[in-house]
């Protein structure tokens, strides 16, 4: 089983270490006043899952789970942006993929530690595949259910040091 994460974010989520970053909607006069920062690095994340979850199966017709995680400001979006998350997940049986949507609200997680943060995603992700008994079409032979719990114990093992940009470079780099 393969598990990656899409990351979907609005303007106002922040990186930890991209405040310079060209690309940035806003100067960074404003991430200097603004301090709120997304601590862990989603790479590490599906690299530390995928270690976990490689040798095992959930059924044979789904391959690979992909989180869309949506950060943001959603009640300064507006329902264009980010739409609501009933009905928000997409199976592709031709490529084995089951696609489904978790949200976190960046104004509820900006501030808090890189531990705090994690448990959010993981409620995040957990609320996600517990949308999927609800999908109109899914996969027949997925066991969501112990999925789920492969993934929350996973994450709960995990060490936060190792979810960050600078411990996956040093992990490549080696």
């Amino acid at each position: 089983m393969r598990y990656l994460t899409f990351l979907k974010a609005g303007v106002e989520v922040l990186e930890l270490g991209m405040q310079n970053a060209e690309s940035n909607a806003w100067p960074p006069e404003h991430w200097r006043k603004n301090k709120g920062r997304w601590r862990l690095y989603t790479p590490a994340i599906d690299t530390h899952l995928n270690q976990g979850l490689s040798d095992q199966s959930f059924g044979a017709s789904v391959e690979c789970f992909v989180l869309v995680l949506e950060i943001a400001d959603f009640a300064s979006w507006g329902p264009i942006a980010f739409a609501p998350l009933e009905g928000r997940v997409t199976y592709k049986p031709s490529r084995r993929e089951l696609w489904s949507v978790g949200q976190l609200n960046w104004l509820q997680i900006q501030h808090l530690t890189p531990s705090q943060q994690l448990r959010e995603y993981q409620q995040a992700t957990i609320a996600a595949i517990g949308h999927i008994s609800a999908a109109r079409r899914k996969p027949k032979d997925f066991a969501a259910p112990e999925f789920s719990n492969a993934v929350a114990t996973l994450l709960k093992s995990a060490q936060v040091s190792a979810l960050t940009r600078a411990a996956q470079r040093a992990r490549i780099d080696a």
